[in-house]
């Protein structure tokens, strides 16, 4: 089956720097864009220097947005499908109370790594600070032969996303945390500023997916504003937000990650839409919501994933970390062997 990666970095660019003696800088280390290089040469009217053209030209193909395109093989997707499951029954057979299992080696690069420095044998996370309840999650229902069913999704291990799958391989407690505590760290400040991007971008693409005239830059704008109306934001993160550069760049980068997830696509099947199946010899299930599902204008299906970073100007590297991400090839599977869920 065919995969794309489509990633992006919803970052306002730079403006090239303007030199005191006149022209502009040619610094190759500047995070700015060929467009926005042309036009201070232009407003400074001196001529554009065509090593730096070069420079940026081949630079603007894999800072700003980039695509992944690879094919899963069957043996990949039965891999995945495979592993799946032993995760699967690894966490079933846990006990309720996995909070003391952990994996040590995986501290370093943990996001509760100061929490659980502070509290090694996670006696008290209920006094944990900057944490919260996450929401709980959202009901599954399957048709089942001639009937529906609800999966419970409280029964540990019962029906699992590739999400939960990597938290519990990663850590047992990470995912005794998450999955079964049901706890989130609370983001304060501009902390929370790159996922929010993120979000607003996978909105703004999906606007893009299923209305194709719709306006990205007025959507983006009527996201934002509905944003910082529903949620109690740090004025540092509202005002960045509401910043016509910043709601500009979210329109372009979700505008231009569009562009490259439907190029020789011939369709859109699925939109963000849910499916679930039976892993093979079990009684046990595994969902997933793919960003889109394709097909392509030579016939074959594929799956799409959108993924933003704010970090990394260089996506050609972030692209590479996913080459080998279990996640799509199960959904990869889910679209193979799945049904979408009621």
């Amino acid at each position: 089956m065919f995969i794309r990666y489509v990633i992006g970095r919803p970052t306002v660019p730079q403006e090239p720097k303007r030199l005191k003696a006149g022209g502009v800088s040619k610094d190759a280390r500047r995070d700015t864009t060929l467009e926005l290089y042309l036009r201070a040469c232009d407003f400074e009217q001196v001529k554009p220097d065509p090593g730096y053209i070069e420079h940026l030209t081949e630079r603007d193909l894999s800072a700003w947005q980039y695509r992944l395109d690879m094919f899963a093989t069957s043996d990949q997707i039965l891999a995945a499908v495979q592993d799946a499951m032993n995760a699967q029954e690894a966490i079933s057979q846990v006990d309720a109370d996995v909070s003391l299992a952990r994996n040590a080696w995986h501290c370093e690069r943990c996001r509760w790594r100061s929490h659980c420095e502070g509290d090694p044998l996670a006696k008290g996370v209920e006094h944990w600070h900057d944490v919260e309840k996450a929401r709980q999650p959202s009901e599954i229902k399957v048709a089942y032969g001639r009937s529906r069913r609800t999966l419970r999704r409280d029964r540990i291990g019962y029906c699992c996303s590739p999400s939960e799958l990597r938290a519990f391989m990663t850590c047992p407690r990470l995912h005794w945390l998450e999955y079964v505590q049901r706890i989130q760290q609370r983001r304060e400040g501009t902390k929370r500023l790159p996922m929010l991007l993120g979000s607003l971008t996978h909105e703004a693409i999906r606007v893009a997916t299923v209305q194709p005239r719709a306006d990205l830059q007025t959507e983006v704008e009527i996201l934002v504003s509905e944003l910082v109306t529903s949620q109690r934001l740090d004025p540092d993160v509202q005002a960045a937000l509401l910043d016509p550069l910043q709601i500009q760049a979210v329109a372009d980068r979700a505008k231009a990650m569009h562009a490259l997830a439907m190029e020789n696509v011939a369709e859109v099947i699925e939109c963000e839409q849910r499916r679930a199946m039976v892993l093979p010899g079990s009684k046990k299930w595994l969902h997933g919501i793919p960003d889109a599902v394709v097909r392509l204008k030579d016939g074959r299906v594929g799956v799409v994933e959108y993924k933003t970073t704010s970090t990394g100007k260089d996506l050609t590297k972030v692209a590479d970390r996913y080459r080998t991400n279990p996640q799509t090839f199960l959904y990869a599977a889910l679209v193979q062997r799945g049904q979408l869920t009621l």
